[in-house]
């Protein structure tokens, strides 16, 4: 396993069980270059007075496992649009190498719609993703940005279908350039996609076009942020529907939880946050990461699989 800048307690990366699972001492590993990205990025908002909380997952380990959640592999947080803008700004001064903060900003085609906190001296790479992209895919967390939802259905779908559109536009253009790819392509498809990159990629690539697109996506997004709206929620993923919105006098406390041998700043009203997500969620059930398969090297960068010198 890579180095790493916090100090894990006596016998942290040793296999165990919890809640009848087994966690792996490859997944504690694992673990344990996220709770150094963790502590990195707490060191950082502490330091600008930036507020940042446990969402999702994380949030539900913290609570009820004072911890990661045993089959989870990933930790999310979260926080309102303009802490996020706040930490944008000192992210490149901040985050030095190995640790790596990620937008579309800093490393095109990526396109996630929110930020990873990378460690680019190991491999996170997504199956869906495998053998495709060529942006850092060291061992993550995420940073999830917080919308104004705007009261009116009509206004809030037409706002989603003038984003999604924006995104679309950016994505075509990614994959053309800097996520171009031939291995699901076959006969004719291939040869237009060899072509379109031979021809526009170079000149799209220097426009920035898909960069002008994937901020008309996030701007769009923004839109309501100055209106005191009732709900928020992380509008940039995947969570642009109504079983994700949040109340956003949820955060205008924050406490700390126990999480593993550190600390993590949740919302105050947590467990009305956690019942309107996941319904009844002291009720173990076991279940996988949100992200499927991952594949994971704790000691050697990403780089060398993207440059295909060792085999995912």
């Amino acid at each position: 396993m890579v180095s790493l800048n916090i100090k894990l307690p006596e016998n942290f990366l040793d296999e165990e069980i919890r809640d009848d699972y087994v966690v792996s001492s490859q997944m504690k590993q694992v673990w344990a270059v996220e709770l150094d990205l963790l502590n990195k990025i707490l060191e950082v908002c502490k330091k600008y007075n930036i507020k940042i909380i446990a969402s999702g997952g994380t949030l539900l380990g913290a609570v009820r496992h004072k911890g990661f959640i045993p089959w989870d592999d990933d930790i999310d947080l979260m926080m309102m649009r303009n802490q996020y803008d706040k930490l944008c700004d000192v992210a490149e001064k901040e985050f030095t190498y190995p640790y790596f903060f990620q937008t579309e900003y800093t490393d095109p085609g990526s396109m996630r719609g929110h930020a990873q906190l990378r460690n680019s001296q190991t491999t996170g790479i997504l199956n869906v993703e495998r053998g495709k992209c060529k942006f850092n895919q060291g061992i993550f967390i995420d940073i999830f940005p917080l919308d104004r939802v705007v009261d009116d259905n009509f206004l809030f779908q037409k706002q989603k279908k003038k984003a999604l559109y924006y995104k679309s536009c950016a994505r075509k253009i990614a994959n053309i350039t800097v996520n171009y790819d031939l291995s699901e392509n076959t006969g004719v498809k291939k040869i237009i996609k060899k072509m379109m990159h031979k021809i526009f990629g170079k000149i799209l690539e220097k426009s920035h076009l898909e960069r002008y697109f994937y901020k008309k996506f996030e701007d769009t997004w923004k839109k309501y942020n100055d209106r005191d709206t009732v709900m928020c929620s992380s509008l940039t993923f995947a969570e642009a529907c109504e079983a994700h919105f949040k109340k956003v006098e949820y955060f205008k406390e924050i406490v700390e939880l126990p999480f593993e041998f550190m600390s993590i700043p949740v919302c105050y009203r947590y467990e009305e946050l956690l019942t309107q997500r996941y319904g009844n969620w002291r009720k173990i059930e076991k279940g996988t990461s949100c992200h499927g398969a991952v594949f994971f090297d704790t000691s050697v960068s990403y780089e060398k699989y993207v440059k295909g010198n060792k085999k995912l």
